[in-house]
């Protein structure tokens, strides 16, 4: 039997978002042809909707995180997908509070990973935008670096929570 997948669009400041969910579990969340857009998904077959029990709580979340109001993410139903490292960085994200960043270079010390450039792969892999604050990790001296879905969103969602960064201009 083939795997159903549902999908909702959210338009948000930075774009439309793709949130995709099954019966069970939040798949991702993509903004609109980011690199990695889908990923994961295959040829499965993908229903639009327009109400959802996954995605109805996660279009709550996103409303209140674009009105300035955090939230708390924990019993949101993510799939368990990616590498065993992948899900490694990937919980670590999640930790990260808002309006707070960290380095690549420091997740690497933290996770004991040799290469910040793994932990940046890693990171741009995630498939949870804005919920698995991926915007939240800058280069060495707190500068912007890249994000799946372009730095200038990235700047946008770190200025939206008044975070400490060096931009790139």
């Amino acid at each position: 039997m083939q795997k159903m997948y549902v999908k909702m669009l959210y338009f948000s400041p930075i774009g439309t978002l793709s949130l995709v969910a099954d019966e069970q579990y939040l798949y991702g969340i993509w903004v609109q042809d980011q690199k990695h857009f889908e990923r994961g998904l295959g040829d499965e077959t993908i229903e639009a909707v327009v109400s959802h029990p996954i995605l109805d709580p996660v279009i709550a979340c996103l409303d209140a995180y674009f009105k300035g109001k955090p939230q708390d993410l924990s019993d949101l139903p993510l799939a368990s997908i990616g590498t065993d490292f992948e899900k490694r960085v990937w919980s670590y994200l999640q930790g990260i509070p808002y309006g707070q960043t960290v380095t690549y270079g420091q997740i690497a010390q933290e996770l004991q990973v040799d290469s910040a450039q793994a932990i940046g792969g890693a990171v741009g892999r995630n498939p949870w935008s804005i919920l698995v604050p991926c915007h939240r990790v800058l280069g060495a001296g707190k500068r912007l670096t890249g994000y799946a879905a372009g730095v200038e969103k990235k700047a946008w969602l770190l200025e939206h929570e008044e975070a400490d960064f060096k931009d790139i201009k």
